[in-house]
């Protein structure tokens, strides 16, 4: 692990709910339907598969007290989420409430990028996988690496926070594109980089976690860059946590206990955030 001393001593523990009101636009439907989610992850989330409906999300997630909403749902075979036909009830409803938007578009055309924009969408979030392999073969998606480099580039034009994802053992626990990931999102310049590691049954090796972190917190200098909800189950969870406080990580979505008290050992200066981990405060 990389020697803490010396490294920025600030670190941002992230509590994601109730501040992130997370909407489905297309309810628990997903075409990709990809092995380590299957749908479920979109079973958490508010269904709102109509304009109307995202309208009235947006009230709700006022009136509860959130400081955001999260647009997601289930990708299209081309690696998107068809949020095309949402768009104005999206101006709409940040127009009535005044919340952030945050947006996890996949790879979406250029013109619908600059319609987000206009609509006042806050944050672009982009999951980005390094391997053309595991695209078409574990995803079942129809669309390849270079689509998120051209996504990247159009949308840090237009949109105030660029968030870029990798998600470490996506294929099987395999590393494979991961790498190549890091190094689009060095080039492309965007604001964050979250760290997450699949839970799917095959978990990757914690080793090449966190060689993978390393690499990442060495590359991505000048990148606010966290550990995402998403990380793992039992020991190896607590496992991360300690390696990016170790490698010197900005942030921690939902840190447990124990880790909060490792970080004040290591005389990290804590600071706590209600919301998503890519944004700084």
């Amino acid at each position: 692990m990389i020697d803490p001393q010396g490294l920025e001593k600030k670190v941002i523990f992230y509590v994601p709910s109730p501040a992130v009101f997370p909407i489905s636009i297309t309810g628990k439907r997903c075409e990709l339907g990809c092995p380590h989610c299957d749908g479920k992850f979109l079973e958490s989330m508010n269904p709102a598969t109509m304009p109307p409906d995202v309208i009235r999300a947006f009230d709700t997630a006022k009136a509860g007290g959130a400081k955001c909403v999260l647009i997601s749902g289930g990708f299209s075979r081309k690696g998107k989420l068809p949020i095309e036909g949402m768009i104005s009830a999206i101006r709409e409803g940040k127009a009535r409430t005044g919340l952030k938007v945050e947006v996890h578009s996949g790879v979406v055309e250029d013109s619908t990028i600059k319609a987000l924009g206009q609509a006042g969408v806050d944050a672009l979030l982009l999951d980005v996988i390094g391997d053309d392999i595991t695209i078409s073969e574990y995803l079942g998606g129809r669309w390849s690496v270079a689509d998120y480099r051209k996504v990247l580039k159009s949308a840090k034009e237009v949109i105030p926070v660029i968030a870029a994802h990798v998600l470490i053992g996506i294929d099987r626990g395999k590393i494979r594109g991961e790498y190549n990931a890091i190094d689009i999102i060095s080039e492309a310049n965007v604001d964050s980089c979250a760290l997450l590691v699949l839970i799917d049954e095959v978990v990757p090796d914690p080793m090449e976690v966190e060689r993978l972190m390393t690499y990442a917190r060495e590359k991505l200098t000048n990148l606010h860059l966290t550990l995402g909800c998403m990380r793992g189950k039992g020991s190896n969870r607590q496992l991360y946590e300690i390696m990016a406080i170790d490698i010197g990580l900005d942030g921690i979505a939902n840190p447990s206990r124990e880790t909060v008290e490792y970080a004040l050992a290591k005389k990290r200066q804590i600071i706590n955030e209600n919301g998503c981990c890519f944004f700084c405060p």
